[in-house]
């Protein structure tokens, strides 16, 4: 027995619903975390990115090692706690901290900016492959690199600047 008209088109708007739905279940598109990404670094081309629910990770090529000019640089984490509550977003570049201890310490100064920061990172493993991994694993614990966090998007991104990469992760909105 063939459905009725009605039923098709019925069973045609659900299925169109479905798609919809589906295709915005991805975190973000490469073009999304490119543009946010290209406010704050001068970024170079793509060199691996993956999104999927909940996530979207990308390593880039950076231009050169400059941070805009609208982007607050903190040289603590206490400064870019501060920083963050108005702006939203800022760069911390600390030469004794490490970003994963800046971020420990953006923990400490404000519990739930440093928590969103944490599971960006943490959420955005699940999107890397394992060169993004390597990259966002070595600039993790390099003292030289430069942490930088968007609160708002859940943007995590460490600017490694002496491979000349900034590998970006984001987490679930």
């Amino acid at each position: 027995m063939r459905p009725s008209a009605p039923a098709r088109l019925r069973l045609a708007a659900l299925s169109c619903a479905m798609l919809v739905l589906l295709a915005g279940c991805k975190r973000a598109s490469e073009a999304d975390m490119r543009a946010a990404l290209a406010e704050w670094v001068p970024l170079g081309d793509t060199l691996t990115f993956a999104n999927k629910r909940g996530c979207a990770a990308g390593l880039f090529a950076l231009r050169d090692a400059r941070i805009a000019s609208r982007m607050r640089v903190a040289t603590s984490a206490r400064e870019a706690a501060m920083i963050l509550r108005g702006q939203g977003e800022v760069a911390i570049d600390d030469t004794r901290l490490s970003p994963d201890a800046a971020i420990l310490a953006l923990m400490e100064a404000d519990r739930s900016a440093g928590m969103a920061m944490r599971m960006a990172g943490l959420e955005g493993r699940d999107c890397m492959d394992v060169q993004v991994e390597g990259a966002f694993a070595a600039a993790l614990v390099d003292p030289r690199a430069v942490l930088l966090v968007g609160r708002d998007r859940r943007i995590l991104a460490l600017m490694d600047v002496d491979a000349g990469l900034l590998i970006a992760a984001m987490g679930a909105e």
